[in-house]
């Protein structure tokens, strides 16, 4: 009796001195699963200001892309104003300039040359057309003209070789404006009248030097000019600016995609966490 009344005692003893250890345990893993939780949770908090940041972030940036189509549009319209000015500017000077440098007779007198000149070349054009010479200048052209097709399609060639075919075939393409040139120089009046048109064409191509010198160096053109130009570098200076943009806008929906996964994640892994907590509980069940 003694013996079991000891026994009891011990078992008492070691039950109280057990309890306390137990109940520490039991704190030190609550106390462990609250830190973790309170880490989880932090970590959600900044994943999800992260992507409120990103937003604001794209917000900002897609509100400076409508302010710089906005300037775009604007440096586009006043370029178009601008090179339209420049165009009527132009149009009324060469106008005026033209008005008072004799082009209208140059340009008749020229055109009257040239008649005379044909007029004195037909004869012998026609003349030298009936040459055996001249037929067998034709016939070398047109020789030329299928020598020509084939070894531009001939891909075994090399490319030297190619190169110096087409030269000499482009060559005897001009047969014909040879013997032409020759007979019209060999005919007085042929000649001449050819040297009357070449100083009437010299003529207009003075005149129309000069008005284009005077056009350029007009005040009033190079004025509107300068402004067109400026215009265009505004143009362009506005769409580098909304390229620029663009490019940032991209940046930050990737960004904004980066930090929405985060936070998927942090969720996830917090989930995890609070699962692996429910499943370390022990399983209580009352005694009948």
């Amino acid at each position: 009796m003694l013996r079991l009344v000891s026994l009891s005692l011990f078992s008492l003893v070691i039950a109280l001195w057990c309890e306390p250890i137990s109940a520490a345990q039991n704190k030190n893993k609550n106390n462990k699963n609250s830190a973790q939780e309170k880490r989880d949770d932090q970590r959600i908090k900044e994943a999800k200001e992260d992507v409120k940041e990103a937003q604001d972030k794209l917000k900002d940036d897609q509100k400076d892309l409508q302010e710089a189509q906005k300037a775009f549009g604007d440096a586009q319209a006043k370029e178009k104003a601008a090179r339209q000015k420049l165009e009527e500017v132009r149009k009324r000077i060469e106008a005026k300039v033209e008005s008072g440098s004799g082009i209208d007779n140059a340009l008749a007198a020229q055109e009257s040359a040239k008649k005379s000149y044909d007029v004195a070349a037909a004869p012998v054009l026609k003349t030298l057309k009936e040459t055996p010479a001249y037929q067998a200048a034709v016939k070398k052209i047109a020789d030329a003209d299928a020598r020509l097709k084939a070894v531009r399609a001939d891909e075994s060639l090399s490319a030297e070789t190619k190169r110096k075919e087409i030269a000499q075939a482009s060559k005897d393409k001009l047969a014909t404006n040879e013997l032409e040139q020759v007979a019209l120089e060999s005919d007085s009046s042929a000649k001449s009248a050819r040297a009357k048109f070449a100083d009437a064409q010299d003529r207009v191509n003075q005149i129309r030097a000069k008005i284009r010198s005077q056009i350029d160096s007009n005040p009033e053109i190079q004025s509107s000019l300068q402004a067109m130009r400026s215009a265009a570098d505004a143009t362009e200076l506005a769409g580098q600016k909304m390229q620029r943009i663009r490019e940032k806008i991209a940046a930050d929906q990737a960004k904004l995609v980066r930090e929405q996964l985060q936070v998927k994640q942090a969720e996830a892994a917090d989930k995890a966490n609070d699962n692996n907590n429910n499943n370390k509980k022990p399983n209580k069940k009352g005694k009948k």
